[in-house]
């Protein structure tokens, strides 16, 4: 019977548990027994002002976490504590048969109810959640079901199961990579669990076709993305774990090697980052922000050798750290010597899909790398899409780094020291959030770095010049205080763009 405790884990896998869970505790509301999911500095009990209210909110998705890692760890009530977590993320859930958030969960604790049929996704509910908190729902039935009580195990169970039959069979496609990979794992687990075969051969289906689609390019659709990438691993931990007995046991060893190839492919040692283009990015430095990435990197090779924030840049992805440890790392022998030393200056080119067809290319020097993606027909909806990249290390040793943010097509590509990108602007293309493709925004930063960088031609930034040409007019710069955006728009009709880069 499984029951891993601390003193199970790898060196570096309890490092990583107990540095997280002691990061995450004064998180924990005794009363309620939910994370915050704001600042850590607010004890959980004084009354909040209504701007608070906005901030200090009780989510179930971490929370899911902690409760792993409360059992995790075992100390002194913690049984306890995870058995109330427990209940209150349960007591969230949404059991509305026919409403298409059925099986999902509240968002956090007073979220507003979801408005029926008319309920919008990601604005009203969050579908994902079933599956990241039904994978930790899962973890610990698999590793603690001993230590609990019967009828708490009767309602995980049922929860479980609303969490899989409530999802809709073609919301996630196969391409949603992160999704897919969690979606997989839960048809199957659950539906070994509660006996329901065509279940367990609907998820072996599913994440056959997401291994095959994986397998033409050794790429996943969702690609080069730091937090997305570190959800894979989860997931394909799980099936490493827990699906032994599964079809797709094989194919999840298959993939996770060969994601952690394409890490280590675009991974800068020297620089402590990944080298672009990301299809989904939340951020651009790994030392300056939480990215799941990181926390694999930690599993696989230590804290000293991985790139992390400190202080107030650590933000709640921090607490997957337990499920993350319980689940350990098997990356590859042939990827080792990337996340130990710099291996000197390379080119990348390499295709991520065949339909539609895009194509990745990177350049990696000592000091600086560039990435640039030419998109085909994919079309991006959000600003988490980066279509063209450039990190640099600066005089003070940080990291410089710029980043294009534009909804719909691009041809990018980056050789030598430079970037190109041409593109067809068609305004009548929108985002879901109503943005459309007649705006290119550079998002730079830099220590120190003023508007007065910025001419038409000439980014003048600390430690990389930037020459700039373009079919547009000249842009709009407005610093945001952390960065500097310069914002070009245009008409119908092509754009292009030449970005020639020097280090100084």
């Amino acid at each position: 019977m499984p029951n891993m405790c601390l003193d199970d884990l790898s060196p570096y896998a309890r490092d990583l548990a107990e540095q997280s869970l002691s990061w995450a505790e004064p998180m924990w509301d005794p009363e309620r027994a939910l994370i915050w999911s704001g600042h850590s500095d607010y004890d959980g009990h004084s009354p909040l002002t209504a701007h608070q209210s906005d901030i200090y909110k009780q989510a179930q998705f971490y929370s899911s976490w902690m409760a792993v890692g409360f059992l995790l760890r075992n100390a002194e009530s913690d049984t306890e504590k995870a058995i109330r977590t427990i209940h209150a993320i349960i007591d969230t859930q949404l059991d509305e048969p026919g409403m298409p958030y059925h099986g999902t969960f509240y968002r956090w604790k007073g979220d507003a109810h979801p408005s029926g049929l008319n309920a919008v996704m990601w604005k009203d509910y969050d579908p994902n959640w079933r599956l990241f908190v039904g994978l930790g729902f899962a973890t610990i039935l698999e590793e603690y079901e001993h230590r609990l009580p019967n009828d708490l195990i009767a309602r995980m169970d049922r929860s479980l199961e609303l969490a899989v039959t409530g999802e809709a069979p073609d919301r996630c496609p196969p391409t949603y990579s992160n999704i897919a990979l969690m979606k997989t794992a839960m048809a199957i687990w659950v539906g070994k669990r509660i006996g329901n075969q065509d279940l367990v051969d609907y998820g072996e289906e599913f994440g056959s076709e997401v291994h095959r689609l994986f397998c033409e390019n050794d790429a996943f659709a969702e690609y080069n993305s730091p937090t997305y990438y570190g959800v894979n691993l989860y997931a394909l931990g799980f099936w490493r774990r827990y699906l032994s007995d599964s079809s797709v046991h094989w194919m999840g060893r298959d993939l996770e090697h060969g994601l952690w190839r394409d890490i280590a492919r675009y991974y800068h040692f020297g620089l402590r980052n990944l080298c672009g283009p990301f299809t989904r990015s939340y951020g651009m430095d790994l030392t300056r922000y939480t990215a799941l990435v990181s926390l694999h990197i930690w599993l696989a090779y230590g804290r000293d050798k991985t790139p992390f924030p400190t202080g107030d840049e650590i933000n709640h992805e921090f607490i997957y750290g337990p499920c993350f440890a319980i689940y350990d790392s098997d990356p590859p022998d042939d990827v080792t010597s990337a996340f130990s030393s710099f291996s000197g200056p390379k080119k990348i080119e390499r295709p991520i899909s065949t339909d539609p067809k895009r194509v990745a290319t990177a350049v990696i020097e000592n000091d600086y790398m560039l990435g640039a993606e030419a998109s085909g027909d994919f079309a991006a909806h959000s600003y988490q899409f980066h279509a063209v990249t450039a990190h640099w290390r600066c005089p003070d040793g940080q990291i410089g780094w710029l980043r294009l943010k534009h909804i719909g097509t691009t041809n990018a590509r980056a050789e030598e020291d430079q970037i190109t990108l041409t593109t067809t602007i068609c305004s009548d293309f929108k985002s879901r959030d109503g943005l459309d493709d007649t705006t290119f925004i550079f998002d730079v930063y830099s220590p120190g770095l003023t508007v007065e960088a910025f001419t038409d031609e000439i980014w003048d930034l600390p430690g990389m010049k930037v020459n700039v040409e373009t079919t547009l007019d000249p842009p709009k710069i407005v610093d945001l205080h952390e960065s500097i955006e310069v914002t070009y728009t245009g008409n119908e009709g092509l754009a292009s763009f030449s970005l020639v880069f020097k280090k100084q």
